[in-house]
C-alpha cells in the first residue's frame, strides 16, 4: 500500500481523495500547508516516508507553493536530492496552461489534477509515476 498524504483546506475534498485511494493507499491528512509540511518532516524523522503528496496550491495559512518549497527544502536537509524526492501531485481548480506550467515549476511536481479529481485521472496520473499498475 502506497503511504500518502492529502494537504487540502476543504475537508470534503480530503475525504473524496481518501476514498478513491483506498483500495491502494493509507491516507494521512492536513488541512492547510503548515500541517502538511509538519507531517511530512515527522515521516522523514521515523523512516516512514510518503510515497505521494496530494498538494492543494490555494489554502489558509501556509499556501501549496510555499508548502512544496518547505518540504523540498527539508528534503535538502536530509540529503534528499529532488529527483528522489517525494511524488508532489498538485490539485488545483485551475486548469489552464499557465496555471499548471506554474504549479509544476515551482511546486517541483510530478503531476497536476484539476478538482474535482475524476478517479481516471487519478489513477492515470499513479500509473505515469509509476505508483500503481491498476488497469
Amino acid at each position: 500500500m502506497l503511504r500518502c498524504l492529502i494537504v487540502e483546506d476543504d475537508e470534503l475534498s480530503r475525504e473524496l481523495l481518501a476514498t478513491q485511494l483506498a483500495d491502494y493507499a493509507v491516507c494521512d491528512m492536513a488541512a492547510d500547508g503548515t500541517e502538511g509540511v509538519e507531517k511530512f518532516g515527522k515521516a522523514l524523522l521515523t523512516d516512514r516516508p510518503y510515497d505521494v503528496i496530494f498538494l492543494d496550491i490555494v489554502m489558509p495559512t501556509l499556501d501549496g507553493h510555499g508548502a512544496a518549497r518547505a518540504i523540498r527544502k527539508l528534503e535538502e536537509s536530509h540529503g534528499i536530492p529532488v529527483e528522489q524526492g517525494v511524488n508532489i501531485i498538485i490539485l488545483s481548480s485551475l486548469g489552464t496552461p499557465h496555471d499548471v506550467i506554474q504549479a509544476y515549476i515551482s511546486a517541483q511536481s510530478a503531476a497536476h489534477l484539476v478538482k474535482p479529481v475524476k478517479p481516471e485521472k487519478l489513477f492515470k496520473a499513479l500509473r505515469a509515476l509509476a505508483l500503481i499498475d491498476r488497469p
